[in-house]
């Protein structure tokens, strides 16, 4: 059993903008603790490249949350111990980050329809067992109850940077400033929109990781959750007295 596995909470929100980590720290942490991982983002990139693969308009918030509603959505390691997304037992995770997904999937993610039905299915999923999860609205709406609550932050630059040398978060090989563009355009609507905005849980701890390797901030997440289980182990006292 990993070590770190007896001090592991059940539920770890992980949020964050864009290219903030989130992603590579979730799954490298889910890794340490022996737990599951889920990128909620993951699952709004699927919506919307089942919207594009039947041609239905953003516009049509009906079919756009009926896709949502009656897809099955699972996560599966592979055996290189990547996370991968099925969606109806279908593994398209390869098909995610195209430059049309890459553009569409802010506004179909701001439907609130389709917010709710994914919200119900990530919820079911957390269910199932310990679970890493990292989205925008992870400790704020989906696991609002969760012990552990990280929200990771970087400057746009630094982000814009990490995604345009990431070749699967960059399947199209867009320059820097194309992708500082979308970031920035993706920062507005997460954090302007009116269901589940972008923004930390108010009991969330914020790591800013511009000056961090994700195996440092995984360190720092590990040493909070030893921290708040050291804390829950600790006597109780009363009046300067060991309960």
């Amino acid at each position: 059993m990993n070590p770190n596995q007896n001090a592991a909470p059940m539920q770890i929100a992980l949020d964050g903008p864009s290219a903030s980590g989130k992603s590579t720290v979730g799954a490298m942490l889910a890794e340490r603790l022996g737990s599951s991982f889920l990128d909620t983002g993951m699952m709004y990139r699927a919506v919307t490249h089942l919207t594009i693969k039947n041609r239905v308009s953003a516009k049509d918030l009906d079919a756009v949350q009926n896709i949502a509603a009656s897809t099955s959505f699972s996560v599966n390691q592979d055996e290189s111990g990547d996370w991968r997304l099925f969606a109806d037992g279908k593994d398209i995770t390869d098909l995610l980050y195209s430059d049309e997904v890459n553009f569409k999937v802010s506004p179909i993610s701001a439907i609130p329809a389709l917010r709710r039905a994914l919200v119900r299915q990530q919820r079911s999923i957390a269910s199932a067992g310990p679970i890493v999860m990292a989205g925008r609205d992870i400790g704020t709406v989906v696991l609002a109850d969760a012990s552990i609550k990280v929200y990771l932050t970087a400057s746009a630059a630094t982000r814009a940077d990490r995604r345009t040398n990431d070749s699967d978060g960059n399947a199209d090989r867009q320059s820097y400033q194309q992708v500082l563009q979308s970031i920035q355009r993706r920062d507005q609507i997460d954090s302007n929109r009116e269901d589940s905005p972008l923004r930390p849980a108010e009991d969330a701890i914020i790591i800013p990781t511009d000056n961090l390797t994700a195996e440092e901030v995984v360190e720092e997440i590990l040493a909070l959750i030893q921290s708040n289980a050291d804390q829950a182990a600790a006597p109780m006292i009363a009046g300067g007295q060991t309960a």
